[in-house]
């Protein structure tokens, strides 16, 4: 390999390695702007594919408000963000639970239909793994209901209205 392609190679490397640091930092200094990090220090990450029945039609409230915690349009009192924070926290904390449990549950009806099983023994499978997404999308159904319950019709209309929600 001439040494061109190996100092470019290099230098991609450096530089992707130099963006993800960047990225990390900025990331992490926003979230401790927005409050967003948990009392242990931790970081709650949403999961890699959502475990909801509904997906990408209901929005996340909280995770929206979060983003504009302190816009003057929203006057989100002291009160109303604790309230927040904490049904974001159980809200999170169950559906990080629920996802787990669902990516094992899921990858081991995959591998056993590759591996040709029957679909009558699959089916107790197929129910826990529908079980665990209605249990999921009822902890969202709560979280967004407990949201609405917190802000004033105004707050609550200028939420819709960033979310592009009637």
């Amino acid at each position: 390999m001439p040494r061109t392609t190996i100092n470019i190679a290099m230098a991609a490397v450096v530089l992707a390695v130099a963006v993800i640091a960047l990225l990390t930092c900025t990331v992490a200094v926003a979230s401790e702007k927005t409050g967003t990090q948990q009392e242990s220090g931790a970081k709650m990450k949403p999961p890699a594919r959502m475990p909801f029945l509904v997906d990408g039609k209901m929005p996340h409230l909280t995770g929206i408000l979060k983003q504009h915690w302190d816009d003057p349009d929203l006057e989100l009192t002291p009160e109303q963000k604790e309230v927040l924070l904490l049904i974001r926290k159980n809200t999170m904390s169950a559906v990080m639970g629920i996802a787990g449990e669902l990516d094992q549950l899921e990858s081991s009806l995959a591998e056993q239909a590759m591996a040709a099983t029957p679909t009558d023994q699959l089916a107790p499978l197929v129910d826990k793994i529908s079980d665990l997404k209605t249990e999921a999308t009822m902890v969202h159904l709560r979280c967004i209901y407990d949201t609405m319950e917190i802000l004033d019709d105004g707050q609550l209309a200028t939420l819709l209205d960033m979310v592009g929600t009637p």
